[in-house]
């Protein structure tokens, strides 16, 4: 991530968006959701449509979702989510891999760059965090 452009939330990309994430709602003890990805794909689709903000990164104007199922799905999410945990970064420790928890040494050095992100990708992420906190907390239980 230390070639994200620090001071603008416009560089910032969904991978880089969805790590931050990770790392701060672990930091916040908040399950993350992963067999069952509608908690994302709902949060990713409602910062989406909020439509433009200045705190607001441009890669949401990219992400297409699908309608075919019950709530849209963007393919590049669920694409990103699952490499997060085929390359370690999260890990399942229950049965059904319903949760996933990130690593703690990814965690921290995530949270390394969020420390150094602009006034407007913290008011984003941190936003975005708050929703998915409680989203993410009411699926788990």
């Amino acid at each position: 991530m230390s070639d994200m452009n620090l001071d603008a939330s416009a560089g910032m990309s969904l991978g880089e968006m969805v790590k931050l994430l990770a790392a701060t709602l672990h930091k916040n003890r908040v399950p993350l959701p992963f067999k069952n990805q509608k908690p994302w794909h709902l949060l990713l689709y409602t910062l989406k449509m909020e439509g433009p903000k200045p705190d607001r990164p441009k890669f949401l104007d990219d992400l297409v979702f699908d309608w075919d199922g019950p709530f849209p799905t963007c393919e590049e999410l669920s694409s990103f989510l699952n490499a997060l945990h085929f390359t370690a970064n999260v890990s399942g420790h229950n049965p059904r891999f319903n949760l996933v928890s990130v690593d703690d040494a990814d965690a921290e050095r995530w949270l390394k760059d969020f420390d150094k992100m602009g006034a407007n990708s913290k008011s984003f992420v941190e936003r975005a965090a708050e929703l998915a906190s409680r989203e993410f907390t009411v699926t788990a239980v």
